[in-house]
């Protein structure tokens, strides 16, 4: 590590005739940057040029005035110690500085001026000499920051300028783009080929067109007047009467549920109507019955079922079932699934014009109750209940 010899120089002038002659400032001819390493002193004690400038004034051999104060190792600053880097133009004119010293600064107050002196050795080896020239390091300073400032601004407006071209390439693209079928026009046809998500609703004024998968609060269902195919239809509670209106016909291969009520001003036909509340018609039930004929030995029942309710009549035939007793199972009679009662009920009998009853359990067993029916040779059997098996086939 290179010892560094520091020059001393006392803050203090008690004469100011008196010039320090400072050896580590002589410098030859072409010297640049030299590193030159002083120690202010306050009388005995370092002084501290802590917050503080130093400026080195140089009036040269030829009476060219210089300045430098670019610090280089301010390691000791609190005791005075550092060092100043001495640029080329100070040793640009050979022989002893007319006039030179060193200024300590704290803001804009000048504290002390320490007058100095060293010489500049001509340098024979030189190719050529040019004249010495005026040199301040803060206006080289200042030249120095322009400079760089000028060079930022040349690349900012470089990159600028290559942004307004790169805009120029993508404005002509998306110009071109428009011009395609890639974007939906406002005043034209357009045609949509792939699978489109819409957030909020889709509002159409004239209606809705076409096939969907699932039709959700639509403005007007089949608003062309033609039939629309569709997986489901989901109406919410806020949705206003005749909001989802059918001009002719609309299918739905499974089903549809209402939650609060349908009305129909016409007539509607349902394989199966289930509501879980009370239902309100205005006008007739007009029900297709459900029927059909079995046979119960010698007998003939025919039996119809309007929604839940079952009829049942046996036409006149002759008695066939000698000595029956009462609560005898009248043997084959058993009423079919479909038309059986929800519980026991009572069906008219007239024996010979005898009038009494048959009863029909849950189960659909036929149960005779009367024993005088032995001797009557004709009969005939009526009634009617509710029933609670699926609709028959």
């Amino acid at each position: 590590m290179a010892v560094k010899n520091y020059a001393e120089l006392n803050i203090n002038i008690t004469d100011i005739n008196s010039t320090t002659f400072v050896p580590a400032l002589n410098g030859r001819q072409g010297d640049n940057n030299r590193e030159v390493f002083l120690w202010l002193k306050n009388d005995l004690q370092g002084y501290d040029l802590t917050g503080k400038t130093v400026t080195l004034f140089v009036k040269d051999a030829s009476g060219v005035v210089k300045t430098a104060s670019t610090m280089n190792d301010q390691t000791g600053l609190s005791t005075g110690h550092f060092s100043l880097l001495i640029p080329s133009e100070v040793y640009q004119a050979p022989g002893a500085v007319q006039d030179s010293y060193i200024q300590i600064k704290q803001n804009d107050t000048i504290i002390t001026s320490i007058p100095v002196s060293f010489n500049v050795v001509e340098n024979t080896m030189l190719v050529t000499q040019t004249q010495s020239q005026t040199y301040l390091d803060s206006v080289q300073k200042l030249i120095d920051d322009t400079n760089e400032r000028l060079s930022a601004t040349t690349s900012n407006l470089t990159a600028v300028e290559n942004a307004v071209q790169a805009l120029k390439v993508t404005i002509a693209n998306l110009n071109d783009q428009y011009s395609s079928d890639l974007f939906a026009k406002k005043a034209n046809d357009n045609e949509f080929k792939g699978v489109n998500t819409f957030d909020q609703k889709i509002v159409a004024p004239n209606g809705l067109q076409g096939k969907a998968d699932t039709a959700g609060l639509a403005g007007w269902a089949n608003g062309a007047g033609q039939a629309d195919t569709a997986k489901s239809v989901t109406a919410d509670s806020d949705l206003q009467p005749k909001t989802i209106h059918a001009k002719e016909w609309s299918w739905f291969d499974g089903g549809i549920e209402i939650r609060n009520g349908i009305t129909s001003h016409d007539w509607a036909h349902f394989n199966s109507l289930l509501t879980d509340s009370d239902a309100t018609i205005s006008g007739r039930i007009i029900s297709k019955p459900q029927t059909r004929s079995i046979k119960f030995g010698q007998l003939t029942a025919t039996m119809s079922r309007f929604g839940s309710s079952v009829f049942i009549s046996i036409d006149t035939q002759p008695w066939p079932y000698t000595g029956a007793t009462a609560w005898t199972v009248a043997y084959d009679m058993v009423i079919p699934v479909g038309y059986r009662p929800v519980s026991t009920a009572s069906m008219t009998m007239i024996n010979n014009y005898k009038m009494s009853s048959l009863k029909v359990n849950g189960n659909g067993a036929v149960f005779f109750t009367d024993t005088d029916v032995s001797n009557n040779t004709q009969f005939e059997a009526y009634g009617n209940w509710q029933t609670a098996d699926d609709y028959p086939e």
